[in-house]
């Protein structure tokens, strides 16, 4: 945090290269994000991007950064820091080399530390401690991605735009495929000694597969306890909330919510969407108390999953 600055968290806007399968490019998402750059910028904030902010497993990255080069330009001059996530992990490899002359890469990371009113966080986008999706070499949540981007392509526009399909809807539909190739490789496994029996499910992040979500708290807190911080900020799961005062997730872009989380100085943190033009304190399912809603902004109300 710089001179007092307010930090300002999103994660997960899957910017693609405005075609059919690019969620980004529809429901007016790029105008809302520009507005609600400009208000970032009108309240003095600092911008921690935590990965996924390109959608590489749908698209092509050279297309992708050309196509999205205004925003690009836009974070260089708000100096945004950036941590890759997995949907973006091709770039992960050239962090510090220096060979992507866009000065917005500079200020791109792995997950970071930094101490926010006494209190020590840890950014990160939040598969870096999942062992099935750190690592960046493709697996089947890539493959279902590709399978659910052959669809939009007929379909015209993404699945999940709003009032599309959601992923879980994508991921029922993905059953039968995945089933098929994991018996097929689960068969010719046997005959290996030393080799894991291959699983799809676990090769699938959680915003695909929301029964994981469970099991990536528990590996946050395995992170939390071995390297002693005092709060986690990841995005990862889709699922904007927090788990008691050590967890908070920024959520999504994708959909129908906008997510951010504001930290202040003072090292509190709180949940945020942008609706409508303008910020409004986000109340979660999970928690119903009422804390008073500062500024001009509006409580939301609980809306459909």
């Amino acid at each position: 945090m710089e001179n007092g600055q307010a930090v300002f968290v999103i994660s997960d806007l899957h910017m693609g290269d405005g075609g059919p399968r690019d969620n980004f490019a529809v429901d007016n998402k790029a105008a809302e994000f520009g507005r609600f750059l400009d208000f970032i910028e009108a309240e003095g904030g600092q911008l921690f991007i935590l990965g996924d902010l390109f959608e590489f497993w749908q698209a092509n990255v050279g297309r992708v950064l050309v196509r999205r080069m205004d925003f690009l330009d836009r974070f260089a001059r708000m100096k945004a820091r950036y941590v890759v996530g997995n949907h973006d992990a091709d770039l992960e490899d050239l962090i510090g080399t220096g060979l992507l002359a866009h000065p917005f890469f500079e200020n791109m990371s792995g997950p970071f530390e930094r101490t926010i009113g006494k209190k020590r966080f840890k950014f990160m986008h939040g598969h870096e401690v999942d062992p099935f999706n750190r690592d960046g070499t493709p697996r089947w949540g890539r493959i279902l991605a590709i399978l659910g981007g052959l669809i939009e392509d007929r379909k015209g526009s993404p699945l999940l735009s709003a009032g599309g399909f959601s992923e879980k809807s994508l991921l029922r539909m993905g059953r039968s495929f995945m089933w098929m190739w994991n018996h097929s490789v689960n068969w010719i496994e046997k005959s290996a000694r030393h080799e894991q029996r291959h699983s799809v499910s676990e090769s699938l992040t959680p915003a695909q597969d929301p029964a994981r979500e469970k099991g990536i708290l528990a590996l946050y807190q395995q992170d939390r306890l071995r390297y002693q911080y005092d709060i986690l900020i990841a995005g990862h799961t889709h699922h904007a909330g927090h788990f008691k005062e050590w967890y908070y997730n920024s959520g999504c872009w994708v959909g129908l919510r906008n997510n951010f989380l504001r930290i202040d100085r003072d090292g509190s943190t709180e949940l945020w969407e942008w609706n409508r033009d303008r910020p409004v304190l986000f109340r979660e399912r999970r928690n119903n108390r009422n804390r008073p809603c500062r500024g001009s902004c509006r409580r939301i109300e609980d809306g459909p999953e």
